[in-house]
């Protein structure tokens, strides 16, 4: 081009000055200035495209001309695509250009306005043009001496230009994807796609084409230098979308990478350069660099000396030129040697030197001296493009090879070696250092392409601390924050700070420094935050995460509001929007930017982790010197009236005992400036987000993410305000909402990762919120409590109550007793095991100060059954014997709580509940003796040793009998105990010091420090009454002999008490210190009575009884005391003995209960229904109604059945799948079926003319039934949604959707008795108004729950809970994964059905057996063995008949389904058991296992004779004993032993009562009212 083509008017080129530099200040705030558009007038666009005509045209191709004017054509166009480069570079400032486009490009739509559709044309174009190009070649590389070099030179100029597009849309430099992941819509991309399926061409090119010998090799006397120069041009310009390992090992194989070894040491240009960049790309692979280790240690050197030399020559060649010249052309750009510019136009086919072309390479390649090497660089330097300063390159072309090409890709060869430790001698040999310090000097904005891959060196040798420390020292941190910015460098700067803050010790010289270098350093981090790429903002936010540690750091981070611009970096990120939802652009967000958005979160929660952490250490030192400033001690003065300036590393029992410390000292309505601004800025509540969307991410940071979360709200919890965020409602991005303790529970419970450490971490804030204190000590220092302190104090402490109720409401309502529970009897993973054990008790031990989770959880078996004390006996892992103290420490504090006790126990080794009771009796029990004897014992005493008088005097004055001689020897004790084995003495000693020290305890707790042993005390204790009321016996001193001396300690409360190790110390509520039992050295001895002597003796007998009580009679000194043992119920044995029961009954006495209880114990088996009888049938569900059964199957029939013989009446199919629930009306006429398989379907039927016709049909509802009372609604179940359907209309009534579901895998949706509640998913509703009253505690996954009929309780499996209050009343643990079937007879059928169990057969202990239980005090009344699996149970209306739909499958037999009808109340004869046999093949049991305590055996054995056999059972009571109507054969001849009806019944009746037939509602009532009265007299 020529110089006047070049230059404009000097009037518009300044006023084009102007503008470009006010845009540029601006816009300052936008990364959209380091893209430029570059202007060039009509002469030079002209001259670019005949130049680019002639470099396109391939010589010997056909139609070569008409190649060349569509090239022409297409080059004009190329104004427009640059334009809308530059337009969208404003868009994509802020983050890498990306989206999804259509892969496509033949497709245009009308609509698309014309410069889209040029744009496209042209990539059609190109796209074609590189299609026939290899196509060209496969039809001719088989040729003998084919020329590869045309075709080389073609793609490699397609690529170049494509490449410049690509470029300039400014793409992340540090991005290694692939092209067409990073940026979809870029046609560089796709073509890389299109090359790389040719796999003949890539491997010629990886393996032939770099071949000294290609043509020789062919018999074509040639020189290969120009074919190889280009293959690695090629190679170079398509080297983003290659795999470098697969294709440097496989060079490695075969000696290309030692081949290119010497074409890079000496070599010409620009084949020299040229395999120095494709070494740089071979050293990414580590094997190679360390298989060439040699080969580098003999290049590196040289390459430093030759970016020395040509470094040397630009700083020569600055000074030579003035700094004006007619061009307006910086001294830089002029010095530099008239670097390749990115300009409008694409620079891929400039002009060539003649010494480039074919002809001259040969003849030329003698010379490789670097002087000749550098001449060309520079020439082609000078010749490439002119430069005017209001270009901005984007990047370094390859082509034509320039002093800046050769010197970048040097540089990348150096920086992938950088990194090693042999190398650095050399960077500090070669003066790496001044040559670095020489390419930052005086940088242009405008162009810093150079000196992008300087840092990028810099960075790589600032990973060696030795590096760092000289470069700080050198001035270097100067030198780079005066590069300009925003510029391609600023990414490097960002990599450069992020190694500096790896090393501390150069952090700490940083921080040494002026105030304003580090001012200006924190500032230039935080501008790259906002303003640069994602992987330039990674790297800022890891510098602050390795640099807030330093205080001075911090403090300018806080200045400069970091804080809100950290923040900013996740907050605008697609994936923690739930808003971005809504939209329809959801394809932006694709795999690869939503894994850059995980990382990017990943990095901000470790940042805003350290930057609390770093605030939170010295906060804590600023509390410690306020503590401690008024200390006597000068040491510790000292120590903590320093300034740190560096946070110390604290463990994570260190920094959370610190936040435990601060949260007794801080105030309940405090402000800490890092929590106030992280609550403004919403941070908490997206903290709680990344938690809860983190369930559906799959990434390697997934862990460290969650746990640096919650370290975070671990940290501020100190301030009682985060409580109400994490009590609030969050959005997900399913539009549902949860709140933020479910979120850390369900961390907790390890539903997002496994890792201990995020289970650490989530339940380190749960202790910290719902272990708060609520009354807090005063952190200030003054004494003087103003007028308005009182009720400031009360408003405080209100407030406080308030706020730590709410949070133990939320962590109930979410299901927290259950995660927490759980937790506490975790066993995995082993190393941490003990260490949350530890943790989840202390939660579960603050979250029952609450009464109501206090009720619940002392009903628990983990308590009331004693499982806590197994667990407390001995650690996981023995070497974490540490962490097991401390679970102990806090399981004795939870059961203190439970208990009721404010003191610890002295014996932890079997600290049950029931001990604890038996030792409160105990201290509560006032012990009486009488005096005289105690005097008759002194008399005796005296006379023993020798004291006639004395024992005379007291004889008088006391008035005791004369004395006969005594026939007791004076060795003998006066008492008479039975001669023990010598191992039972120790054993009841052991005992009995156990006991004792329960004693003891229970008596410091209740405080009875002056107790009354009597009306008159003896003369050494009754003349000193404040005496007596100090002194506490201690009885843990007593070792059970009455020689040995019994020593009386009392206890004071001293602050330096020592305490045991696992005794645990509260803190009294007025601020007292902790009180604790002292050792015997620090005990003071109080004078001993002899009143205190005999108690203390009296009080170890009462400890030794099984059952004591407290009010006990008069001890006797000369026996030894025993309270009785209480009697067993006569009751109780009534169930047994019918006589008695019948005798009692006609006296008056309501034996009902017991009744119910014999009856109950017995099913005689009394029709079968096979599915063998049928054609492939399978039965599933059952339901009785009236004298017919109707049964579901598993090909989707519904079938009834006549009950009396067994024959089908009518079928029906209702479902594609199997019906999996069938239920019938009271009435009769209409049936709902549900089917759960694939889409979940229920059906109401109405059953008419022995046919089922369809009323209703109600999509994706799982469950259905009928309404309790009237029957004229259905409620249906819908995950954890219930529905109500009005069965008339067909319409919705109203639907409950709980707030806060507990998302039962099963849940059924029930209504009560009167159909006024509802319960569903464990949320208990009112049906009128449509609103929640009550949510449940959830302690299993599957059973929700179901009302019991007297409409007071709730059975939630084995929970059973009180309607009226909502406390929990007891578990009943033989209903554990049971569903529950209620009789009318006032029973509960408790059975595991096939359709709901367990898919792990392991854990179902009795699949093959019901439970029969006491609907009124849920006692076991019986468990019958059916010896099959069982799919469903179902009750008659009057409760005499269940149903059993049982499956039978062996392994050598067709799996089998029965319908069994069962007879309660009646006795199984021997022919059913026969039947039995034969069904189940060695079976030798009787179908009936009612337990020890209601064997069959045992009853047979209290009935007379007469009453052993049925029917003279029935005649004696009559037809309708005891409210049950009994069946008819019951009145049967003794030849009929079968439990069978009688089959040719006349009415086939199957219930006759006293008079007539009844209804079967009427039968209901009746059962029910005679029901009510038994429980009335109950």
């Amino acid at each position: 081009m020529s110089e006047g083509s070049a230059s404009e008017p000097e009037a518009a080129a300044e006023a084009e000055a102007a503008a470009a530099e006010a845009e540029a200040a601006t816009e300052a705030a936008l990364f959209a200035e380091a893209v430029a558009v570059a202007y060039q007038s009509d002469e030079e666009e002209n001259a670019e495209v005949e130049a680019e005509a002639e470099a396109q045209a391939i010589p010997g191709a056909d139609g070569a001309a008409g190649d060349a004017g569509g090239d022409v054509a297409e080059e004009v166009d190329v104004g427009g695509p640059e334009d809308e480069a530059a337009g969208e570079a404003d868009d994509d400032a802020m983050s890498v250009s990306g989206g999804i486009a259509d892969a496509n490009e033949n497709s245009s739509d009308s609509n698309v306005n014309p410069e889209e559709t040029a744009a496209a044309d042209k990539r059609h174009a190109t796209k074609k043009e590189l299609t026939q190009i290899v196509d060209k070649w496969e039809q001719q590389q088989t040729q003998n001496g084919y020329d590869p070099v045309p075709t080389l030179r073609s793609l490699a100029e397609i690529f170049e230009r494509e490449k410049d597009l690509y470029r300039r849309k400014d793409p992340d430099p540090l991005d290694s994807r692939h092209p067409y992941r990073a940026d979809p819509s870029c046609q560089y991309g796709l073509l890389l796609k299109l090359l790389f399926r040719k796999d003949t061409f890539m491997g010629k090119l990886l393996n032939d084409y770099l071949r000294e010998n290609y043509f020789s090799r062919q018999n074509v006397s040639r020189s290969s230098l120009e074919l190889n120069i280009l293959a690695c041009r090629l190679i170079l310009e398509i080297m983003p979308g290659l795999e470098t390992t697969a294709v440097f090992q496989t060079a490695d194989d075969d000696g290309t990478i030692n081949r290119i070894y010497s074409w890079a040491e000496d070599s010409i240009e620009p084949l020299q350069s040229y395999a120095t960049g494709l070494l740089a790309e071979a050293m990414e692979v580590s094997d190679i660099a360390i298989n060439s280790r040699d080969q580098n240690m003999r290049l590196v050197p040289k390459m430093i000396k030759r970016l020395h030399m040509l470094l040397a020559i630009s700083k020569s060649a600055e000074s030579d030129v003035p700094n004006t010249s007619l061009h307006n052309q910086s001294a830089e750009s002029s010095a530099s040697g008239m670097l390749s510019w990115v300009a409008c136009a694409s620079n891929a086919s400039a002009p060539q030197s003649p010494q480039h072309n074919g002809s001259g390479l040969g003849a030329s390649s003698s010379l490789h001296g670097d002087a000749s090497n550098m001449s060309i660089l520079f020439e082609n330097s000078r010749d490439a493009f002119p430069v005017s300063r209001y270009y901005k390159r984007m990047y370094i072309p390859l082509h034509p090879p320039t002093a800046d090409t050769s010197q970048m890709l040097i540089m990348r060869f150096l920086t992938s070696l950088g990194e090693y430790q042999e190398f650095l001698a050399m960077a500090f040999e070669n003066n790496v250092m001044q040559l670095i310090f020489g390419y930052l000097e005086n940088l242009d904005r405008r162009d810093t392409c150079l000196a992008y891959e300087v840092l990028k060196y810099l960075a790589s040798l600032l990973c060696h601390k030795k590096f760092a420390l000289e470069f700080i020292s050198h001035g270097g941190l100067e030198l780079l924050l005066k590069v300009p910015r925003p510029s391609l460098a600023t990414t490097g700067v960002s990599i450069a700070i992020y190694y500096l803050a790896y090393c501390e010790d150069a952090m700490e010289r940083i921080c040494s420094m002026q105030r304003p270098l580090i001012s200006e350093l924190v500032r230039y981090a935080l501008w790259i935050l906002g303003r640069c790429h994602d992987s330039s903002k990674c790297h800022a936010t890891m510098f602050f995460s390795l640099s807030f540690q330093f205080k001075v750091i911090l403090d300018e981070f806080d200045a400069q509001d970091g804080l809100r611009k950290l923040y900013n970096v996740i907050s605008v990120l697609k994936i923690l929007d739930p808003s971005h939802n809504d939209s329809d652009n959801d394809s932006d967000i694709n795999e690869d930017v939503e894994c850059a958005s995980r990382q990017m979160v990943r990095h901000v929660c470790v940042a805003l982790k350290r930057y609390m952490e770093a605030h939170f250490f010295f906060k804590y030192n600023s509390f410690l010197c306020q503590h401690y400033a008024a200390s006597s001690s000068p040491s510790s003065s000292h120590y903590f009236s320093q300034n740190p300036s560096v946070a110390g590393k604290l463990t994570f029992d260190q920094l959370h005992d610190q936040i435990r410390t601060l949260q007794e000292h801080t105030s309940i309505r405090a402000h800490w400036q890092p929590v106030d601004q992280l609550m403004k800025l919403g941070g908490i509540s997206m903290l709680l987000r990344i938690i809860t969307f983190s369930y559906d991410w799959v990434n390697s940071g997934r862990s460290e993410t969650v746990r640096s979360a919650l370290d975070v709200l671990s940290v501020c919890c100190v301030i009682p305000r985060v409580y109400v965020v994490l009590c609030e409602r969050l959005q997900m991005l399913d539009k549902t909402t949860t709140s933020g303790f479910c979120s850390v529970l369900g961390a907790a419970a390890g539903e997002i990762t496994s890792d201990a450490e995020v289970l650490k971490s989530a339940l380190a804030v749960l202790c910290h919120c719902v272990c708060s204190p609520i009354i807090r000590k005063d952190s200030g220092t003054s004494l003087i409590k103003f007028g308005n302190s009182s009720r400031k104090n009360k408003t405080n402490h209100k407030y406080a109550e308030e706020l730590i109720e709410r949070v133990w409401e939320s962590v109930c309502s979410n299901n927290g007793i259950v995660v927490l529970l759980s937790l506490m009897q975790t066993k995995g993973p082993i190393t941490d095991a003990d260490c949350i054990r530890g943790m989840a008790c202390r939660a579960l031990a603050g979250l029952a100060r609450s009464d109501r989770v206090r009720q619940i959880v002392s009903k628990l078996p983990l308590f009331a059954g004693g499982q806590l004390q197994t667990l407390m006996r001995d650690p996981i892992l023995q070497e974490k014997r540490a962490e097991h103290v401390i679970f102990q420490m806090y399981a004795l504090e939870l059961l203190e709580r439970l208990s009721g006790k404010t003191k610890p126990l002295n014996n932890p080794l079997d600290p049950s509940l029931s001990n604890m009771h038996k030792a409160n009796v105990i201290a509560q029990t006032r012990i009486h003796y009488n005096k005289q004897q105690l005097y008759q014992l002194i008399f005796e005493h005296l006379e023993s040793n020798g004291l006639s008088q004395t024992a005379q005097m007291l004889q008088r004055e006391v008035g005791l009998p004369l004395q006969t001689p005594t026939t007791r020897s004076f060795h003998q004790s006066p008492f008479d105990y039975k001669n023990l084995p010598s191992g039972s003495t120790s054993l009841s000693r052991s005992r009995l010091r156990s006991r004792m020290q329960d004693v003891n305890a229970a008596i410091m707790a209740n405080g009875e420090l002056n107790r009354s042993f009597g009306e008159d005390s003896s003369p050494a204790g009754g003349n000193n009454p404040s005496e007596s009321l100090a002194s506490i016996p201690n009885f843990g001193a007593l070792t059970g002999a009455s020689q040995t001396p019994i020593k009386i300690r009392r206890t004071e409360r001293s602050v330096n008490s020592v305490s045991r190790s696992i005794q645990k110390h509260l803190v009294e509520p007025g601020g007292t210190l902790p009180v604790g039992l002292p050792d015997d050295a620090q005990l003071h001895p109080k004078r001993i009575t002899l009143n205190t002597i005999v108690t203390e003796y009296l009080t170890n007998q009462h400890s030794l009884c099984n059952n004591p009580v407290t009010t006990c009679p008069q001890f006797d000194l000369y026996e030894p005391h025993k309270c009785p043992d209480p009697k067993p119920s006569r009751l109780l044995s009534s169930n047994y003995n019918l006589t008695s029961r019948h005798a009692r009954t006609q006296a008056g006495f309501n034996t009902s209960r017991f009744d119910r209880r014999y009856v109950h114990t017995h099913f005689s088996p009394w029709r079968t229904i096979r599915s063998a009888d049928y054609e492939d049938l399978e039965f599933t569900c059952c339901d009785l109604v009236g004298k017919y059964i109707i049964v579901g199957t598993q090909q989707g029939d519904g079938r009834v059945f006549n009950m009396n013989d067994g024959v089908e009446q009518f079928f029906s199919n209702c479902h594609n799948f199997s019906v999996d629930a069938i239920k019938a009306n009271r009435a009769g006429d209409l049936v709902i079926t549900s089917s759960f398989w694939r889409t979940p379907t229920s059906i109401l039927w109405s059953i008419a003319d022995n046919e089922f016709k369809q009323k209703l049909r109600l999509p994706d509802v799982t469950y259905c039934e009928f309404s309790q009372l009237t029957q004229d609604r259905l409620l249906g179940t819908q995950n954890e949604c219930a529905t109500l359907f009005d069965i008339t209309t067909g319409s919705k009534v109203s639907t409950f959707t709980p707030i806060i579901p507990n998302l039962y895998t099963k849940n059924r949706a029930t209504l009560c008795r009167t159909d006024e509640l509802i319960l569903s998913d464990g949320v208990l509703w009112d049906v009128r108004s449509g609103k929640e009253i009550h949510k449940f505690d959830k302690f299993n996954q599957c059973i929700s729950g179901v009302f019991h009929p007297n409409c007071l309780e709730i059975i939630a499996n084995t929970e059973v809970w009180d309607l009226r209050t909502f406390h929990l009343l007891q578990t009943v643990p033989v209903l554990d994964q049971r569903n529950c079937t209620f009789s009318p007879m006032h029973v509960i059928y408790g059975a595991s059905l096939g359709a709901d169990r367990d898919h792990d057969m392991e854990q179902t202990t009795y699949d093959t057996s019901f439970n029969v239980l006491d609907a009124y005090d849920y006692s076991s009344i019986a468990t019958i063995d059916v010896k099959r699996n069982i799919n469903d149970l179902s009750v008659s209306a009057n409760g005499s008949l269940i149903a059993v739909v049982e499956d039978y499958s062996g392994y050598e037999s067709k799996q089998e389904t029965y319908v069994k009808i069962y007879a309660v109340g009646v006795k199984k004869s021997e022919r059913s058991e026969e039947e039995d046999d034969e069904e189940v093949p060695e079976s030798d049991e009787d179908g009936s296992d009612t337990g020890s305590e209601n064997s069959k055996s045992h009853i047979a054995s209290h009935l007379p004779v007469r009453f052993k056999q049925p029917h003279l059972l029935a005649f004696a009571l009559g037809q309708n004993f005891m409210g049950f109507p009994l069946l008819r054969n019951l009145n049967a001849s003794d030849n009929d032993d079968d439990g069978d009806l009688d089959d040719e019944d006349d009415d086939g009746d199957l219930l006759d009562s006293d008079d007539d037939d009844m209804d079967d509602d009427e039968t209901e009532d009746d059962v029910f009212e005679y029901f009510e009265n038994a429980s009335s007299d109950d």
